[in-house]
Formats: C-alpha cells, structure tokens, sequence
C-alpha cells in the first residue's frame, strides 16, 4: 500500500505543495534542542581553547616623510634599482622618497641585522636565516600613507620585544641610508675631484694661450657686444658640462632609462643647439635676437681672439661651479646627522592584538547554526523517506554500504602499510 503511494507521481508532486514555510518551521522546532545545545557546546569549547592560545602584541612606530631635494634623500632615491634587486620588490620609476624608505625597509640589509640582535631564529624555532626572514616578514607591515608617512608595525608574543624590533628597524633604516649616502658621496667626490684637477690643468693653458695671443696682437680688442656673445657661451658650455658630471655621477647607480637621466640628456641636448646657434648663427630671426652677433660673422683674428677668451671663460666658470660641488659632497661625505625623522617612537603596547577571542566565538556559534540546521534538515529528509518511500531508503541503505565499505578497504591499506613500515 505504502510503495503504491510513493510510487504515484500525483502524489508526490501533492507532498512537494504541502512542503512551504511551516514545513521548515516545524523541522527548526522539531530539533531545536539539538541546535541550541550544539550551539553551546561549539561557542564554549571553542571559547576555551582560545584561552590556551599565545596572545599577540603590535607595536608600532611613524616616521616623517624623508626630505625632499636633500641630498641623502637623492642618493636613497637612485638606490631604488639596487634595493629592489636587494629585497626582491618591484618599485615603479616614479617612486617617492617614502617608497624607497619603505623599500628599504623591507631588505635583508635592514632585516637580518634585527634579527640577529633579537636573536629571532631561537624565538622562530628555525636554523636557516632565510626561514627566519619568511616568518619575520610575516609579522612586519610596512605603510606609506597618503601624507607620505611611513608607517612601521611588528607583531610578536612579547610586547617589549615588539616595540624594541620596531624600533631597531628605524635604526637599522637610519644606518643603512646614512651608509650609503656617505659611500655614494665619496664616490661623487672623488669624480668631481679629478674633474676639478683637470679643470685647473686646463684654465692655466687657455690663460696662457690668452695672453700669449694678447701680447702677439695688442691692438686687436673684442666689443661690447662681442664680449656679451663670449659670456654667454662660457656659461652654456660650463653647465652643459656640469650636467654631464651630474648625468655621470647618477649613471652610476640609474639605469638609462630613468627620469632623472633622460631630463639631463634633454637639457644637454637643448644646451648643444643653443651652442651652435651661437657659433653659426639661426635661420630664425627671434633667436638671432636673443643671442646677438654670432661667431661667424667675427673677422678671423677677432674671431681668434673671440674663441680664446671664451676658452678662458668657461674654465673659469666650470672652475667654479666644481668648486661649488666638490665642497657640497665633502660636507656630505662626513655628515653624521640622522636621515631618518621619527613621529612616534614605539612603545610596548598595553593591549593584545589577537586572538580576538570574541570574535573567534562569535563565528563558531554561526558556523554551527548553520551546520545543525542542514543536519536536522538532512535528519528530517532520511525519516520522511524511510516512512514514505521505503524503496528509495533501502537504495540509500546500500550506497552507504557501499561507501563503508571503502572505507574499510582504505583503512586495511593504510594499517597494512603502516605495519611494514613499522617491520
């Protein structure tokens, strides 16, 4: 009686009518003890266990955004190919001060020395400094605002330890930069020096190529207007050729393609047009104008006379803008001041970071609403099929039979090979 019933279609589309919002209610209501004692009994043990683990600390410190046009700055700012190389991190061209700090930040040459000081690979529970480096890294979070502050935030189990690692890496931060700004400022210096010596080498020559023409041809002079020409070329070769030494120097430590390489070479480029105009003169008659008589139209001894002086001038000038120089990277070469400005020093913090434990609770308890209301459904499912559909349930009886089955083979496997194992 019972299979002809479960067995008529109109039958069993009538039962899926009869399934609407009371239905479920009455399932809820039917297993409702269930589901709030396993609700209790998840949120209270995995309240409890929370209680076993280790509490973690975050310590944090700010540091100001680095100045910009100092020196150091420029100096840590054409490390950014060597940095990113260093730490594995890719930085766009236009990265700002902040950015390389916080690159620099994130490098082993920062890094392992904080590690070594706190002993970390003990606390870590490894022996290779690259595992060290992994686990430390996963508790480090480096930020550059939007004010261009950086931000620097170590986790650990010890609140002391936290802030005094966040503060080593300002340290260590402070070390490296003023290291490098102080290597990459004698190497400017040394050019600038050899530069400048060769420099002084020249200017004797061309004053003496001067007044040996000078007191060969006493009579010959240069106008106003000439003299003006003389001046302004002096002054266009001498920073055409101070903005090689600063492409040089920068070559160095940038590759060709950066911004700040590619700006000198438009300026030199710029400057060798203004250059020839001023020798052969322009088609242009504005440009005529602006640089005034040109070297061609000189008659030949003035004209002589015209390019020795202007030999004189830019080695004078070029002199002086070196001189200039060469003194600027002397100061920075033995300046000792800290690179690094902090806003706020790390202190150990008076709160935990996590576990937050009622928020571990809080999930838990839903996770097992949700799991004990699809048992109860799936509970309710098997009852009603056993009692209407005896057929379907005896089909069920034997997949699960068959699982177990597996299951059973699976285990004798896995005993098996453990046994030999253990043989």
């Amino acid at each position: 009686m019972v299979e002809e019933k479960s067995n008529n279609p109109e039958s069993t589309s009538t039962e899926l009518e009869n399934i609407n919002l009371y239905s479920y209610l009455a399932v809820l209501v039917k297993y409702r003890r269930f589901i709030f004692f396993n609700f209790i009994f998840i949120c209270f043990t995995v309240g409890l266990l929370s209680l076993f683990l280790p509490n973690w600390y975050r310590a944090k410190t700010t540091l100001l955004p680095p100045e910009k046009g100092s020196l150091g700055v420029g100096i840590s700012s054409s490390l950014l190919g060597e940095f990113s190389t260093l730490s594995g991190l890719s930085l766009p061209m236009t990265a700002t001060p902040s950015d390389v700090f916080a690159a620099i930040l994130k490098s082993r040459a920062v890094v392992e020395p904080v590690v070594q000081q706190e002993n970390l690979l003990k606390v870590y529970g490894v022996s290779r400094m690259e595992d060290g480096l992994m686990e430390f890294f996963s508790h480090l979070q480096v930020k550059v605002e939007s004010e261009g502050i950086i931000s620097i935030e170590f986790e650990d189990k010890n609140k002391d330890r936290a802030a005094r690692v966040a503060n080593l890496l300002v340290e260590e931060l402070d070390r490296v930069n003023r290291m490098t700004s102080t290597s990459k400022a004698k190497n400017a210096r040394i050019f600038i020096e050899e530069r400048l010596s060769q420099t002084q080498t020249n200017l004797k020559a061309a004053e003496d190529s001067l007044r040996s023409y000078q007191e060969r041809n006493k009579a010959i002079v240069l106008d106003e207007q000439m003299k003006a020409a003389v001046q302004a070329a002096a002054e266009l070769k001498a920073e055409m050729t101070s903005a090689e030494i600063q492409m040089n120097v920068l070559g160095k430590n940038m590759s060709p393609d950066h911004p700040q390489i590619q700006q000198l070479k438009s300026r030199i480029n710029e400057i060798k047009r203004q250059l020839g105009m001023l020798e052969s003169g322009s088609e242009n008659t504005k440009d005529k104008n602006v640089l005034g008589v040109t070297f061609s139209q000189v008659p030949s001894l003035s004209l002589e006379l015209a390019r020795l002086t202007r030999e004189v001038k830019i080695q004078e000038k070029l002199f002086e803008l070196l001189t200039q120089q060469y003194e600027q990277y002397k100061i920075e070469e033995t300046k000792d001041t800290p690179t690094v400005q902090v806003l706020d020093k790390a202190s150990p913090p008076e709160t935990k970071y996590k576990p937050k434990r009622a928020v571990m609770v809080l999930i838990a308890g839903i996770v097992s609403l949700f799991l004990s209301v699809i048992f109860s459904f799936s509970l309710e499912y098997i009852e009603r099929t056993k009692r209407k559909q005896p057929e379907d349930y005896r089909k069920m009886e034997e997949m699960i039979s068959l699982v177990r089955k597996d299951l059973a083979s699976l285990k004798n496997i896995l005993n098996f090979r453990k046994s030999k194992n253990q043989e």
